[in-house]
């Protein structure tokens, strides 16, 4: 259940993103929040293996913005245009980069924040 609910971000972003657009720094902003909010979630839940739990979830969560991308590539492009200089090449090279970015940024976000919510459980119960 935490998997799914957790991973439901990056649908939502990938959605956000794509058929609306969003500069860097206001993507960045987004991220950061749905994040802190995953922190929020592991703590109300009590997670009992939040490193793996994140790293999972967040990973899921990365596949998914990045295949919503990918799937629906031109309207991100038309919604995206202060990113045009990234356009340039195949599709699917970019289909390639944007599922790799996605992914792994995913990961390495989701080991940091399950690692947050490990120390903050460990705080509470101590």
């Amino acid at each position: 259940m935490h998997l799914t609910v957790l991973a439901l971000t990056g649908i939502a972003m990938g959605c956000l993103t794509t058929f609306v657009g969003l500069p860097g720094q206001t993507e960045l902003a987004a991220w950061v929040g749905a994040y802190v909010l995953w922190v929020a979630y592991g703590l109300r839940f009590s997670l009992t293996t939040p490193i793996r739990t994140m790293a999972v979830a967040s990973t899921l969560s990365g596949l998914l913005h990045g295949s919503i991308q990918v799937l629906f590539l031109e309207s991100y492009k038309q919604n995206n245009p202060w990113y045009a200089e990234y356009f340039i090449g195949q599709s699917q090279n970019l289909a390639i980069q944007f599922l790799g970015q996605a992914i792994l940024c995913g990961l390495g976000i989701g080991l940091l924040v399950g690692l947050l919510t490990r120390v903050l459980l460990k705080r509470r119960t101590a």
